[in-house]
């Protein structure tokens, strides 16, 4: 079998500090980096180390994106107030024992207002991720900032889909808190792994952001 490392990371709204990111992204080597909150400074650095993939740079919390090493085909994925992408690795490519389909994603904030515009959005997201899942010929991981805790019903909804790598590897890591420095106080950011095995995960901080990026390394 062979080893992918996956990495997520949320930039703030470009906020992340780029020659942090760049040290972040040096360090981490992920064959697959899928970023929300993405803006032109951020994307400049990812430019510069990956050619692959697909960047949807914006001034404001929609900017999304997924990008890899290798040859890899990407088509957007319609969802509910903030769509996503969907990358594929094919085997010949890629070397791996399965075609694998990552779909990059942010889940609307629970506590925008009105809530129950912001819940309804959430679930139709979650519909819309759901159906994608289910069409795929492939194995698939759902990976991004969820704004959902465990604690969350999206969350059960959305580990209906795979496993938490970070759950089922017994690695998991709180990722998120208001501030940009201290300790992060809830578990937001996910990888839900379906047809391949997670190995391990680990986070990782990058200043200038209040999320940890979450590395998730998968055997296939």
């Amino acid at each position: 079998m062979a080893t992918l490392r996956i990495m997520s990371a949320n930039l703030l709204v470009d906020r992340a500090d780029p020659s942090e990111l760049g040290r972040v992204l040096d360090e981490v080597d992920p064959d697959v980096l899928a970023v929300q909150e993405l803006g032109d400074r951020t994307a400049a650095v990812i430019t510069e180390r990956f050619t692959h993939g697909h960047l949807d740079p914006r001034k404001d919390l929609f900017g999304l994106g997924v990008v890899a090493k290798r040859d890899v085909s990407v088509e957007a994925l319609p969802l509910d107030s903030r769509s996503g992408w969907v990358a594929r690795l094919d085997p010949s490519v890629w070397d791996i024992g399965v075609p694998l389909e990552i779909l990059a994603v942010h889940l609307v904030n629970p506590i925008d207002w009105p809530w129950k515009v912001s819940r309804d959005a959430r679930r139709a997201q979650i519909d819309g991720i759901t159906t994608r899942v289910g069409q795929s010929d492939a194995a698939t991981v759902v990976i991004g900032d969820m704004n959902s805790t465990p604690a969350w019903p999206e969350y059960t909804m959305l580990a209906a889909l795979g496993v938490d790598a970070a759950a089922v590897t017994k690695t998991k890591e709180r990722t998120w808190s208001h501030f940009l420095w201290g300790p992060r106080w809830i578990r937001i950011d996910h990888a839900f792994v379906a047809g391949a095995t997670p190995i391990t995960t680990r986070v990782v901080p990058i200043r200038g952001t209040d999320h940890r990026s979450l590395v998730v390394d998968l055997d296939l």
